[in-house]
C-alpha cells in the first residue's frame, strides 16, 4: 500500500513539474496587406518570441510563393501584440475612408479573431496609431525586401505598354506647361 502511494505521488510530482518545465504558449498575430489592382499585397506572421514568416501575395490574397522566415527582437513583437490586446480590449475600431477603386489597399492585423484599424486611413485614437507604428516596426523588422512592399504586378506574359495608334485630332489644343510665381 505504502509503495502505492510513493508511485502516485511521484507521478504526480513529475507531472507538475512537466507542466511548469514546459515552454509558454506562443502568442501570434498577421499583418495583411491586401494589395490592389496595380500592386502586390502582402501577409506577414509574427509570434511572441520574435520568429515569424512573410510572403508576398496576389490581388486575390492567395499566396504566391512559400514563406520566408525572419527573426525580430522579442521586444517589437511583444509591444506589437500587447497593442493589438490593448486595442482590442479597448474596442478600437477604423475610421472608414473613400480608396480609389484601382489602387486602393488596407493594411491591418489579425489578432484572436480581431482585426486591427485600417492603417491606411486617418487614425483617430493614440490606440489606433500606437497600432500602426507597431505594424510598420514589424514590416521594418521583419526583413521583407523594399520591391515586395509596394511592388507593381507586370502585365501578363511581360506585354510591353502600346502607345496609342491614332494620332490626336487636328486642332485639339496641347497642354503648356504652367509657369510658377517667382
Amino acid at each position: 500500500m505504502q509503495f502505492r502511494y510513493r508511485f502516485q505521488s511521484t507521478v504526480a510530482a513529475l507531472a507538475l513539474l512537466t507542466i511548469a518545465a514546459a515552454p509558454c504558449r506562443l502568442d501570434g498575430a498577421r499583418i495583411v496587406d491586401t494589395g490592389s489592382t496595380n500592386v502586390q499585397g502582402f501577409t506577414i506572421a509574427v509570434r511572441s518570441d520574435g520568429t515569424g514568416w512573410w510572403r508576398p501575395s496576389t490581388r486575390m490574397g492567395q499566396p504566391t510563393a512559400p514563406p520566408h522566415t525572419f527573426t525580430i527582437a522579442q521586444g517589437i513583437a511583444r509591444r506589437f501584440l500587447a497593442a493589438l490586446a490593448d486595442g482590442r480590449a479597448q474596442n478600437v475600431r477604423s475610421v472608414p475612408c473613400m480608396k480609389s477603386a484601382s489602387f486602393g489597399h488596407s493594411v491591418f492585423a489579425l489578432w484572436h479573431g480581431w482585426r486591427s484599424p485600417d492603417i491606411t486611413c486617418p487614425l483617430d485614437s493614440t490606440q489606433a496609431r500606437r497600432i500602426a507604428t507597431d505594424i510598420h516596426a514589424v514590416i521594418a523588422a521583419s526583413g521583407m525586401p523594399a520591391p515586395t512592399v509596394g511592388r507593381r504586378i507586370g502585365l501578363p506574359g511581360n506585354e510591353p505598354r502600346r502607345q496609342p495608334s491614332e494620332p490626336s485630332p487636328a486642332g485639339s489644343p496641347t497642354p503648356q506647361p504652367r509657369s510658377t510665381p517667382t
